[in-house]
């Protein structure tokens, strides 16, 4: 896997939302396949389990191990998925399949678990607590996924380097994540309905392709926020045979 670097500096440009939403869904369309891959071995594995929970043919500890491999597997995913711009972003002739992507994901697992449990009960907690707290850390952390995967450092640290590189643009931030989340479940909510009344086989179909086919759209939203903000000057997605020489220090390189 080839190393680019990143800047610790951001720079204080003005986030344009709609830009941000149209790029994502470019790179939706282009990644259509290997991100439909990616999220149905992930999400069918995933809900396999969930459906021995949901019917009540599993335990508590089936319970407990369900609700473990959801947020691994879903941190896989978004890592395996963040990976797979990356790798555009560095050279637009890269076409990483679904499984590299998820094999280069799996080397940072540990840390992204640990951003998605830390920035779950963060929000968590601040819905609790009327709503608003949770929507200001939710767009505060909006990008510690990419940080995570993409930068040095600890799970933590990924938290406060996403703080920062929001920082300024929130409120364009937050309307990434609001849009996201509208079409999203726009798109998921026939999804639930009819899973609701179908078969145990006819349920894990249903909610497995309403995951796939939404999950990948966030993940790039977010991914294509994280390059806006910190090296704005760049496409997100380079053409093919396209180089673009880097100006940062060795010391600043992720290490994948």
């Amino acid at each position: 896997m080839a190393d680019f670097a990143v800047t610790r500096t951001v720079q204080r440009l003005e986030l344009d939302a709609n830009a941000v939403l149209k790029e994502a869904w470019r790179l939706y369309k282009r990644l259509f396949t290997r991100s439909l891959v990616m999220g149905a071995v992930v999400f069918g594995l995933l809900n396999i389990v969930n459906e021995l929970v949901r019917s009540g043919q599993a335990g508590v500890l089936v319970g407990l191990v369900s609700i473990v491999v959801t947020i691994a597997g879903t941190a896989l995913l978004q890592g395996g998925l963040v990976e797979i711009v990356r790798g555009l972003h560095v050279d637009g002739d890269d076409e990483a399949t679904a499984f590299d992507a998820l094999e280069r994901a799996s080397g940072r697992l540990g840390k992204l678990v640990a951003v998605s449990v830390l920035v779950g009960l963060g929000v968590g907690l601040g819905v609790l607590l009327l709503v608003i707290p949770g929507l200001v850390l939710a767009t505060r952390w909006a990008v510690a996924v990419p940080v995570a995967m993409l930068e040095k450092g600890t799970a933590r640290g990924a938290m406060k380097r996403s703080r920062a590189i929001v920082a300024g643009n929130g409120w364009n931030v937050f309307k990434v994540l609001f849009a996201v989340g509208l079409l999203t479940g726009i798109v998921s909510l026939p999804f639930t309905l009819i899973g609701l009344h179908q078969s145990p086989f006819g349920w894990w179909i249903a909610a497995t392709l309403g995951s796939v086919l939404t999950a990948p759209f966030t993940a790039h939203a977010l991914t294509v926020v994280y390059y806006a903000r910190v090296q704005p000057e760049r496409p997100v997605v380079l053409e093919p045979r396209q180089q673009w020489p880097s100006i940062w220090d060795d010391e600043d390189r992720p290490s994948l």
